[in-house]
């Protein structure tokens, strides 16, 4: 659950949940398309209908083929309806009993299509991009900031040769669960987050460090790993328990007190004064 500590300055850039179930024809009726408007009629206003109605007896060529959108006028929250799939994402977080919140609206509204609560795959995904004011862009700038491990191939290089690009991967296994997590990460120059033309993103400028962590459960058509709205919303918990397990072993007490717990402003501002700071 959200038990763990609510920065101030978060580093998330997008956050992500998707839930699959087998493909159905239905998702593609004016019943269900009503049935998701009267959920999200306030809260995502701006609503496309991205399959014809006369489109309703035909087979969809792909599982994630979208039939609905709803977002924000800002898009920076779009709830997506597919034929096998339904997905939540943002760009802007609050925090996670709000995309808790809206997740478990989302499941309601999908109630309205027959068997779809046989859910055969639950995920949810943390983009993270770390900024400290003061590195400019060397590798090696990173180590005060996280875990110590993620960065260990720097620590013997070949001899007369020095590191310039670092890509990591990990993956995780639920002591008590079949959850899988996996972190991707490595410092980049500038921001990796490119939405897909749907959700708008605040650029950022300068170098980050990637840390994304993805969570997730699946299983068999046979055997879906959730049938209820409770059930599904147990799952997500867990599923962020471990995104949150992950992030906080990743970054240091240094990342925290200097970063994450100062109240959010500009990289650009931070920067501009601690180069009136050098000045003086």
């Amino acid at each position: 659950m959200a038990s763990g500590e609510k920065f101030p300055n978060h580093p998330i850039r997008l956050v992500s949940f998707e839930l699959r179930f087998p493909i159905r024809r239905r998702v593609a009726t004016r019943r269900v398309w009503d049935a998701f408007e009267a959920m999200f009629g306030s809260e995502l206003p701006v609503v496309e209908l991205l399959v014809r109605e006369d489109d309703e007896t035909q087979l969809p060529a792909s599982p994630n083929e979208p039939v609905l959108r709803l977002s924000t006028a800002e898009r920076d929250r779009v709830v997506t309806l597919r034929y096998g799939a339904l997905t939540v994402e943002m760009t802007t977080y609050i925090s996670y009993e709000d995309l808790r919140s809206c997740i478990g609206a989302a499941v309601d509204a999908l109630e309205s299509i027959p068997a779809t609560l046989g859910i055969v795959r639950l995920g949810l995904r943390y983009i993270n991009e770390l900024q400290v004011p003061s590195i400019r862009g060397l590798i090696g700038d990173w180590r005060p900031y996280v875990h110590p491990s993620l960065l260990a191939a720097l620590d013997d290089p070949p001899p007369e040769l020095l590191p310039s690009w670092v890509q990591g991967g990990l993956g995780f296994h639920s002591r008590d669960g079949g959850e899988h997590t996996y972190l991707a990460h490595g410092p980049l120059p500038r921001s990796s987050v490119e939405p897909d033309g749907v959700l708008q993103l605040k650029n950022i400028d300068g170098p980050c460090y990637l840390l994304d962590i993805d969570s997730f459960l699946s299983g068999p058509a046979k055997a879906p790993i959730a049938t209820t709205r409770k059930e599904v919303l147990d799952v997500v918990d867990r599923l962020h328990d471990s995104v949150e397990t992950v992030f906080e072993w990743s970054i240091t007490e240094k990342l925290r007190d200097e970063v994450l717990r100062s109240e959010a402003r500009d990289i650009g501002d931070v920067e501009s004064e601690s180069s009136e700071a050098d000045s003086v």
